[in-house]
């Protein structure tokens, strides 16, 4: 063998070393854990700067030199913060319900029946939601005032609803567009009607992507704040993504208050995910990747 042939044949043996190295376990493990890490670390300071005074707040060092309840108190008693927690759940459970009342059987529709323009339906479905938010905040503030929803709950769902329905509509129909057809046609020649095997058959199959739905729709309900800062301005009707924003001064910020509220609102949220995380890694990917 020559010397180039084993130069060639080294430098070949150390990439071959390399990638496999760099495609071990350990990177990845590594990889993963820094990025845990990025995510947990503004966190928990955030966390920690909740348990300190106002003075404590702006003291060097990691952990505060006495925790204190005080900003909790503050923040959900004297500023009626949990008036804006109980908005945040009203509007993002009645989002979820109405995303799901009209998503499930659009998707179901769109996967299984063929219409007159089916495809330039769905097509301009999707096509609805691909404007920046903020490009028709000024037409949807119009239409709220007219119908006199300035600085309520209802003003603030109607825009959810309308933010992620096309979105979970596209889910639905992917998800339902991966459950064979064979099924409903068993259904059917067994004496069911359409409504009857799409309830008692396909629907139970279709759960995962349907509490994935309801989950991803939840999540983004609750953290939403372009429209719900728009429209409203009233302890009565501010989500807790707005409602974080009092607490920011024109001269300072009440570091401390404001991480508590931040606590209190991500609290909801890491429980859902919990809870509820085996749905969005089994019925999230079957929506969004089959049927595309």
């Amino acid at each position: 063998m020559s010397t180039e042939e084993n130069y060639d044949r080294i430098s070949y043996e150390t990439r071959q070393r390399f990638w496999n190295v760099i495609e071990g376990p350990m990177v990845v493990h590594l990889v993963l854990a820094f990025t845990v890490l990025l995510i947990l670390v503004p966190i928990g300071w955030m966390a920690i700067t909740s348990f300190k005074g106002a003075q404590g707040a702006f003291i060097a060092g990691y952990l505060p030199a006495e925790f204190t309840f005080d900003p909790y108190e503050r923040v959900l008693i004297e500023n009626n913060y949990w008036r804006s927690v109980v908005n945040s759940i009203v509007i993002s459970t009645t989002t979820t319900f109405l995303v799901l009342l009209f998503s499930v059987p659009a998707g179901y529709a769109f996967s299984r029946f063929r219409f007159p323009f089916d495809n330039a339906i769905f097509i301009g479905v999707i096509f609805s939601r691909l404007f920046p938010p903020i490009g028709i905040i000024i037409p949807y503030f119009q239409g709220i005032a007219a119908l006199n929803l300035i600085n309520t709950v209802p003003g603030i769902i109607i825009a959810q609803v309308y933010l992620w329905l096309p979105l979970m509509i596209y889910i639905m129909r992917n998800f339902f567009i991966s459950i064979p057809e064979e099924i409903d046609e068993s259904a059917l020649v067994d004496g069911c009607t359409q409504f009857q095997a799409f309830r008692r058959i396909v629907l139970p199959l279709a759960m995962p992507g349907i509490a994935s739905v309801g989950i991803l729709t939840f999540l983004y309900s609750w953290r939403e704040f372009l429209f719900s800062f728009m429209i409203s301005s009233t302890t009565a009707s501010k989500p807790i993504s707005v409602a974080v924003f009092d607490f920011v001064g024109e001269v300072n910020v009440s570091w401390e208050m404001i991480s508590a509220a931040g606590v209190v609102a991500i609290i909801p949220t890491v429980l859902v995910v919990i809870f509820f995380q085996q749905y969005i890694v089994t019925g999230l990917p079957s929506g969004a990747l089959k049927g595309s």
